[in-house]
């Protein structure tokens, strides 16, 4: 399940502002494939950071109550590459920067478990709990007695 979406992202700029960060040609009209390519980056983004203490993406009909909090930082996330990735815009406004630098900081002390996520019951772990080589040698064919003399 999503944790943003490109209405939500629409909603958050206004729609001209929004058609000026997603047209890639003239900057006026808005275009949700790219939209839904911002979205997905940002959330790309926030996964890369919480996986590495929870499975993700994290199910928002399991936890429901984390649905705002995530929504509104990858919206800062999301907001943040879209002035960035636009041909249009030179200089990124600092409120924009600085929401960003929060939801990083916030992500990344959610990861390190610095910061828990305000569920009701913890989300699941990750999947693989132990993260070390696995191996399996095979038995000899020679023994040191067989060699004896060689």
């Amino acid at each position: 399940m999503a944790y943003a979406s490109r209405t939500e992202l629409s909603e958050r700029l206004g729609a001209t502002l929004y058609a000026r960060l997603t047209d890639r040609v003239s900057g006026t009209t808005a275009d949700d494939a790219v939209a839904d390519r911002i979205v997905a980056e940002a959330e790309a983004e926030a996964d890369s950071y919480l996986a590495v203490r929870y499975a993700t993406p994290i199910d928002l009909m399991l936890h429901p109550e984390l649905g705002e909090v995530l929504r509104q930082r990858v919206l800062d996330l999301a907001e943040y590459i879209a002035w960035r990735s636009s041909p249009f815009v030179a200089d990124l406004p600092g409120r924009v920067e600085a929401l960003y630098a929060e939801a990083r900081a916030w992500f990344s002390a959610v990861g390190t478990g610095r910061l828990s996520l305000p569920a009701v019951t913890p989300p699941a772990g990750r999947v693989a709990a132990d993260d070390s080589p696995r191996y399996r040698a095979s038995p000899r064919r020679f023994t040191a007695e067989e060699l004896e003399g060689l």
